[in-house]
């Protein structure tokens, strides 16, 4: 039997949930969309439990006649046709190109309480999600930070919080400043201001009567870790618990210079010109934190305009926000606070994480905590890149990108463990030994 594609005879016909497939290489991912077209512009969202992102806004929905187009992301682009009651189209990724087939379906109704909530930093307002268990009484929480850069409550945070809620943990996930709907701006403030920003969020789950304030604790990715060891100094009676993950141990800038020391290496680059190009970074970077110049910068930078590497840095005009946000984090030393924590932490590094030295960082922040005798579980995930995703190496045959087998859910129970020995002893602190 021929089904012929139809018309979408209004906007109408799209609004729902659809569930399906991308199909590349013969590699098949299971994927949601979800759309809504009651507003001025239809909306979408996207969600993948094999790559752990949950409700991730889509960037276009654009309905036509013939067909509907979408996109996820900047390269990730969708054109589809109705074809009885599915949608089935080509999609277009970074140069690569599949198929997908999506059907009409039903989505499944959450196992806790999605609530939408609003607190303040000051003249800072954060927007958030509150994931709530039904269950009676007063449960532990966890306030998932974000990474660098702008980032939303959606995504993998989102599922995070998703994840922790099912098991019974409260959740709270929210738009960085300046990110989503939440106000300001990430790029003028410093670590201290988002610290600020997460001890909004811890008291406002310590005023809500069913969660227990003994039990708020933070999960951190990246520079999110940062920020959790920073929350714990400052608060140490109001944090619980921390879960650090490929965070950074040491100087910010020193993670910078590893970060690109190493992307470097994989641009094609001779010898020669990565001593140059690494010899200039390092000089962006000592103007950057303010203990050199920019006309240093410039005349220095000026022989090398023209080259290839010179170009493959990037590096920023005179009136880009770094020169001012960098010298509030450049200099920041995160050992500092790692040995000021007083909160049990598990530590999460993936093994094949390029923007952090694994063994060394891990090293690093064992013997902070050591040497003030917390107790701490470190974890690396096999085969796991900075974003604990497992992705196909170049040359190699394609398959999805997924997130680490089992990471979120050693997360989850591990948090689980802390809470449920802290809730019978009583204490926060009087929590499991060094694993």
């Amino acid at each position: 039997m021929c089904l012929m594609p139809v018309t979408f005879a209004s906007s109408a016909q799209l609004a729902g949930h659809w569930e399906g497939t991308m199909a590349r290489d013969g590699a098949l991912l299971e994927v949601s969309f979800d759309f809504s077209t009651s507003g001025a512009q239809p909306k979408g969202t996207f969600t993948s439990a094999t790559q752990q992102a949950m409700d991730y806004p889509l960037n276009v929905v654009a309905i036509s006649a013939d067909g509907v187009h979408f996109a996820l992301g900047d390269s990730l682009v969708f054109d589809g046709k109705l074809v009885s009651d599915q949608i089935v189209g080509t999609f277009a990724d970074d140069g690569a190109s599949g198929n997908f087939t999506l059907h009409r379906s039903v989505r499944g109704a959450l196992p806790y309480d999605s609530v939408d909530v609003v607190f303040n930093n000051g003249a800072i307002t954060l927007s958030g999600t509150l994931c709530m268990p039904r269950s009676a009484g007063r449960h532990a929480a966890v306030i998932i930070l974000q990474g660098s850069g702008g980032e939303s409550r959606w995504g993998t945070n989102r599922f995070i919080a998703d994840q922790f809620a099912r098991s019974g943990i409260a959740a709270l996930v929210y738009d960085k400043r300046g990110s989503g709907d939440s106000t300001g701006d990430w790029k003028a403030s410093s670590y201290d201001d988002l610290a600020n920003d997460v001890l909004a969020g811890v008291d406002l789950l310590a005023s809500r009567p069913d969660i227990d304030p003994r039990l708020i604790g933070l999960q951190g990715h990246s520079e999110g870790g940062i920020i959790a060891a920073m929350v714990a100094v400052h608060s140490p009676a109001e944090v619980a618990f921390i879960v650090a993950e490929d965070t950074v141990a040491g100087l910010v800038r020193d993670q910078d210079v590893y970060r690109v020391s190493h992307q470097i290496q994989k641009a094609g680059f001779t010898d020669s010109q990565i001593k140059s190009a690494m010899d200039l970074y390092k000089l962006m970077l000592d103007v950057a934190c303010g203990t050199k110049p920019y006309r240093e910068l410039e005349t220095t930078g000026a022989p090398f305009r023209d080259q290839e590497w010179y170009q493959w840095l990037g590096i920023p005009p005179k009136n880009s926000y770094l020169w001012t946000w960098y010298p509030k984090i450049g200099n920041l030393n995160t050992l500092v606070f790692w040995r000021q924590v007083r909160a049990p932490v598990l530590l999460v590094f993936g093994e094949r994480d390029q923007l952090e030295p694994v063994d060394e960082s891990l090293a690093r922040i064992e013997a902070s905590l050591d040497g003030v005798k917390i107790p701490y579980t470190a974890v690396i995930v096999p085969n796991a890149q900075h974003n604990l995703t497992v992705q196909p190496e170049p040359n190699q045959p394609f398959f999805w990108w997924k997130s680490a087998p089992g990471f979120i859910n050693l997360v989850v129970a591990w948090v689980q463990h802390q809470t449920a020995a802290s809730a019978r002893l009583g204490s926060p602190l009087a929590l499991t030994k060094k694993q």
